[in-house]
């Protein structure tokens, strides 16, 4: 878009909202051309969310379901062991309780891999269950589901992994990726498609007359917004008003969960943000799908007492330290590896350790894959069985490559930035032969630096600082703005804080990545591409600038 045009139309959005002309440039470069556009983004309401009756068999499944609760029948959730599933499975449990529904649960242990598995079914059979709602799982669980069937167990599947051409036969397969959807936000976490199926749900039951209405969905936004931010997918559209809606659903109304963690001082009430769920809450709510038992995280998000929720808090904490020292043994010797095997000037990293341990090996994956800006692969053995973890980059599509070689897998399922495979011990030199060869013809080229907009020193205020946090909560999809400023002089501290001096002899403050080169002396007229941090010290609240690249 030529300059000119961004200048008339961000006046537009600065004259109809109110909000600062740098802001108005910023929603103007991202794509948000009129005033109700940007009007929705930054303050969107219940009423802006997608009908949920457009998601595939979202009727069907309630029919099911309504079917089998008038009958009295056995229904068992059955839920993945991340955060996103965990949650999905809470949302599920406290709208059953509701409606004075008990349903059993079944969360696989990492050791049993992903999704629906044959043993788990043979069990559920023994335990007389009649339908099972996967749960973040279930869309490429075609013959577990099969199996399911013959054994007299329905199947729902809500879900928002890939679906191979040909559906599973379950009673319903609600996913937004299903080629024929019609819903408007495709990457949905299952926490997300769960909200819209009770969503929907709740409208027919209210309408039949088998509820008094008294289900209110917005209280359960805090559990969307940690499936939603866990699972690292796009903060636009539906995922954006969520989280920003559960957000604030946290800070007005904090459920016993949330309180727990106020109480232990791990979480400052000033301080909840997407920060601090992602760095604080979210690892801890992994970490007992990761090295424990994936049933504490569920328990401890829907009780009410506060007495268990701080007993369970504990174990979480236990948990994620253990985590954290098996994550940070792992990640030092891949880094050892890497270096030894000369991967780092590799398009890829694929790395396999039959003692790494499986509820770990994500987190690694996803650490490397930061770290090297690289696809990357960690592989360990479970039972004779080898089990891996794929971790993408922004630029390519992970799952559109491990499709491309899914000949090699025993199993394999995931999205476009995560995936998770299984294969046998002497195919992973093929794997690393074609991954490498498969990726390094799609790789793209360096990508220009980004910035949102230019910004004078001057624009940088208080009301650009309150009009920041409204554009929040940031993520994939909707990056903390990115600004090019002109500094006078930059001087490097200690510890990577920077000291950024204006033309006029003010002094902000920030941090600068390793990865930045910062010359010695800045020259005249140089740029500096930075991102804003609003920090706050003794009630005052103030702009940092991090480093991003120096031009």
């Amino acid at each position: 878009m030529k300059e000119e045009q961004t200048k008339i139309l961000a006046k537009d959005l600065e004259d109809c909202l109110g909000i600062p002309n740098i802001i108005a440039r910023i929603l103007v470069n991202r794509g948000f051309l009129t005033p109700h556009e940007a009007e929705v983004f930054l303050f969107p309401k219940i009423e802006d969310l997608s009908d949920p009756f457009l998601l595939p068999d979202c009727e069907k499944g309630i029919r099911v379901l309504i079917d089998t609760m008038k009958n009295k029948r056995h229904i068992c959730l059955y839920g993945d062991y991340d955060a996103d599933g965990i949650t999905s499975c809470a949302l599920m449990v406290n709208f059953l309780n509701k409606l004075n529904v008990k349903a059993s649960i079944y969360i696989p242990e990492r050791k049993e891999g992903y999704g629906l598995n044959m043993e788990a079914i043979k069990k559920l059979k023994k335990d007389k269950v009649d339908l099972i709602i996967c749960l973040d799982c279930g869309s490429a669980n075609m013959e577990e589901i099969k199996f399911g069937l013959e054994m007299g167990i329905k199947t729902i599947i809500i879900d928002h992994h890939e679906v191979p051409d040909a559906l599973p036969p379950a009673e319903a397969v609600i996913n937004p990726k299903r080629r024929d959807s019609l819903f408007p936000t495709r990457d949905l976490a299952a926490c997300g498609v769960t909200f819209f199926f009770l969503w929907a749900l709740r409208r027919v039951i209210h309408k039949e007359g088998l509820s008094d209405g008294n289900i209110n969905l917005k209280n359960e936004l805090d559990l969307v917004t940690i499936g939603t931010l866990g699972d690292m997918v796009p903060l636009i559209k539906d995922n954006r008003i969520l989280t920003k809606m559960g957000m604030e659903i946290m800070k007005k109304r904090p459920k016993q969960w949330l309180k727990a963690f106020y109480k232990e001082n791990l979480l400052p009430r000033s301080e909840l943000n997407e920060f601090s769920l992602n760095f604080i809450v979210i690892p801890r709510i992994n970490a007992a799908g990761r090295v424990s038992m994936p049933e504490e995280s569920l328990d401890f998000l829907v009780t009410e007492k506060e007495s268990e929720s701080i007993r369970l808090l504990k174990t979480l904490q236990e948990a994620n330290n253990l985590r954290q020292r098996i994550g940070e043994k792992i990640l030092k010797e891949c880094k050892e590896e890497i270096m030894a095997q000369g991967l780092d000037k590799k398009n890829t990293i694929v790395l396999f350790n039959r003692d790494w341990h499986i509820g770990v090996i994500g987190i690694v994956a996803q650490k490397l894959a930061e770290l090297y800006k690289k696809p990357s692969l960690v592989i360990t053995e479970v039972d004779g069985i080898c089990k891996g973890s794929a971790r993408g980059i922004e630029e390519i599509d992970l799952f559109e490559i491990m499709s491309s070689l899914s000949h090699i897998f025993i199993r394999f399922g995931g999205h476009r930035l995560a995936c998770g495979f299984s294969l046998k011990k002497e195919d992973i030199p093929l794997l690393k032969e074609r991954f490498e060869y498969t990726t390094g013809n799609i790789i793209l080229k360096r990508q220009e630096v980004y910035f949102d907009t230019h910004a004078d020193f001057d624009e940088l205020d208080g009301d650009f600082a309150s009009h920041l946090e409204v554009m929040s909560p940031f993520g994939i999809g909707n990056p903390r703005p990115f600004l090019m400023i002109t500094p006078h002089e930059v001087t490097l501290m200690n510890s990577n804080r920077v000291k950024i001096t204006d033309k006029s002899f003010r002094q902000w403050y920030g941090y600068i990545n390793n990865t930045v080169n910062l010359p010695e002396k800045i020259k005249e007229g140089q740029n500096l591409i930075v991102q804003p941090i609003i920090k706050e010290e003794m009630g005052n609240k103030f702009i940092n600038l991090n480093v991003k690249a120096v031009l």
